[in-house]
């Protein structure tokens, strides 16, 4: 078994301690190039992310960011700010505002050019995330605006509908929680009426799996039905936190009806808003047609719904 089968065994495993040990060990084995070494830092940080080790993420991350001044190009510079999970993770011991320095510097020394342009989406895409997380509203309209911008450079770039959606999604955020509810109502209008335009006919169904974190994994055009269903996903749970549940109700059926299975998380907001909606006898049918959740399964990620157990 080569390296990348056994990477993506233990990526599949969760065996997140044992992947950070095998990516360690390949480091030490021999000189890699610029891409393998950067596809080490990054999940090796990912590994700590996930494990919730924030100051072993911090050391692993800060070295990244070092090392990718002085390695990578220029254009590259985005791929060290690319994962929320790792903003997340790095937050847990007050690390976050480093991560917003070397966001600040990806966006001052990347040129903006069309062959990064989807690893510098996914760099705006995380830093917004990741400021809606932590409630720090406040902070976004810089990154909103960098993805605005990015958006604006190519109408037929083919991540466009994704990007769209995510930007729209976290927009909505922004708008809710200044109190603005008259935009939110015009941007709901306006991204459903986007959705219904949607031609799956256009897309492939799914596109080609890159090894995870990699150059080429990050740096990619989210253009297939898969991505565009994991978006509408995302898009309607935050219709349930911003209390739009009609709109959330349509687009979870929607997405269903699209052949999406949602995870548990997903599940849990689309049946609270069912509740608000139509009440406990609809979450009861809801919850006899999809078998795989119990209310109990699902309080964890929406803890309302304990008003409705049992």
């Amino acid at each position: 078994m080569n390296l990348v089968q056994s990477f993506q065994e233990l990526v599949v495993r969760g065996d997140h301690q044992s992947m950070i040990e095998l990516l360690k060990n390949y480091e030490q084995s021999r000189p890699l190039s610029v891409h393998e070494q950067g596809w080490v830092y990054w999940n090796i940080s990912d590994g700590y992310a996930l494990l919730r080790e924030p100051e072993l993420l911090y050391a692993n991350h800060r070295a990244f960011f070092e090392w990718g001044k002085e390695n990578l190009a220029p254009e590259q510079l985005h791929w060290i700010v690319s994962d929320s999970t790792q903003a997340l993770s790095l937050s847990l011991g007050n690390y976050f505002d480093h991560w917003m320095d070397w966001y600040q510097y990806a966006c001052d020394h990347a040129p903006k050019l069309d062959t990064n342009r989807g690893v510098r989406f996914e760099s705006h895409r995380a830093m917004g995330g990741s400021l809606w997380v932590l409630e720090r509203y406040s902070e976004m309209d810089s990154v909103l605006e960098n993805m605005n911008q990015l958006i604006q450079e190519d109408e037929t770039w083919s991540n466009i509908l994704f990007a769209r959606i995510t930007y729209n999604k976290q927009r909505l955020t922004k708008l809710y929680h200044a109190g603005d509810f008259a935009g939110v109502e015009a941007l709901v209008n306006e991204t459903m009426d986007l959705i219904d335009e949607i031609n799956d006919g256009a897309m492939p169904i799914s596109r080609k799996d890159e090894v995870v974190g990699s150059w080429e994994d990050i740096n990619v055009s989210r253009n297939s039905q898969r991505d565009i269903n994991i978006a509408l996903n995302n898009l309607a749970c935050i219709l349930t936190d911003i209390e739009r549940y009609e709109e959330s109700v349509k687009l979870f059926m929607q997405i269903q009806e699209r052949g999406h299975h949602m995870n548990s998380y997903g599940f849990s907001k689309w049946i609270y808003s069912i509740w608000k909606t139509r009440g406990t006898e609809a979450v009861k049918d809801a919850l006899a047609v999809n078998a795989s959740y119990e209310i109990a399964d699902l309080v964890k990620h929406t803890p309302e719904l304990l008003e409705i157990k049992g």
